[in-house]
């Protein structure tokens, strides 16, 4: 058996903290979780800073971090690592500094020496990690549609940005591609739909672990924010013939999202995952 832990939107910081005094204990915290669920890597879903765009040392000190865990582990960035686009730049100067610069000459490209495309072989599985910014300058989905043609076995892909609204009611109901990728998310998410061997599509950015089916064959899965909350992420246990998917909770809080914008559902249930039986995806083509 394989095992992924799969988490998102860290929001480290280096000192002095600024957005939430506090996160780098809560993911020290949460690293004894992690190291306990002996995973073969961590697939992380970007937001690993909060303002990796505008301070490379943000990101050269979350990736310290990571490398401090003594797991292996599978970054792809968010929109504080990597900025979606230059109306979101220009809105938010300081936490999502937009680089108009090619894909090499990002401060996230020179910190963790990738390309926007990644990949990992885990057994009869291919796990693909992508980095989106809008309008595709770094051709990201391109790579990804030659390599999804040459798929032979089961896939994962990982992105930041969910790809179908995560909840339909409350800020969830808005918030998730909307505003950052719009252009790229139709073509991300047809491609996704087309290849039937591609099980999972697993991402962050809405603070809330949530299960959405995408197709027939494929479902979506948000982790919530390791550092911010909902401090929440999954097991991904890979046999022979199916994945084994199950919740974890980190050290942080259990929600993140106020009340009053939750809809009609409570707050808790809005934000994490309460199933207690494993969710089961077949393998078998």
């Amino acid at each position: 058996m394989t095992r992924i832990v799969h988490i998102s939107d860290l929001h480290f910081e280096l000192p002095p903290e600024r957005l939430k005094p506090g996160v780098r204990q809560v993911l020290d915290q949460s690293a004894a979780i992690l190291k306990a669920l002996q995973p073969d890597f961590l697939a992380v879903t970007g937001d690993l800073t909060s303002y990796g765009c505008f301070d490379r040392n943000q990101l050269s000190g979350v990736r310290r971090w990571l490398d401090g865990l003594g797991l292996d582990y599978l970054v792809v960035p968010g929109n504080h690592d990597l900025s979606a686009n230059e109306i979101r730049g220009a809105a938010y100067p300081i936490m999502e500094t937009y680089e108009p610069v090619a894909w090499e000459r990002t401060n996230f490209a020179r910190s963790f020496d990738q390309g926007p495309l990644v990949e990992r072989t885990l057994d009869q599985v291919t796990v693909l990690g992508v980095a989106l910014r809008e309008g595709d300058p770094d051709s990201t989905l391109v790579q990804l549609a030659r390599r999804l043609d040459e798929l032979s076995g089961p896939a994962l892909v990982l992105g930041h940005y969910p790809l179908q609204v995560t909840k339909e009611q409350g800020v969830l109901g808005t918030f998730g591609y909307q505003g950052y990728i719009e252009g790229q998310r139709d073509r991300l998410l047809k491609m996704l739909r087309d290849q039937p061997l591609v099980r999972a599509y697993l991402c962050g950015h809405v603070h809330a672990q949530t299960v959405v089916p995408l197709d027939d064959h494929l479902r979506q899965f948000s982790a919530g924010s390791l550092g911010l909350g909902a401090s929440a992420g999954w097991i991904i246990d890979i046999t022979q013939e199916r994945l084994e998917i199950r919740s974890i909770r980190g050290a942080g809080p259990e929600r993140f999202w106020p009340d009053d914008l939750c809809g009609e559902q409570d707050p808790l249930d809005y934000h994490l995952w309460c199933g207690t039986e494993p969710i089961v995806l077949s393998l078998v083509t």
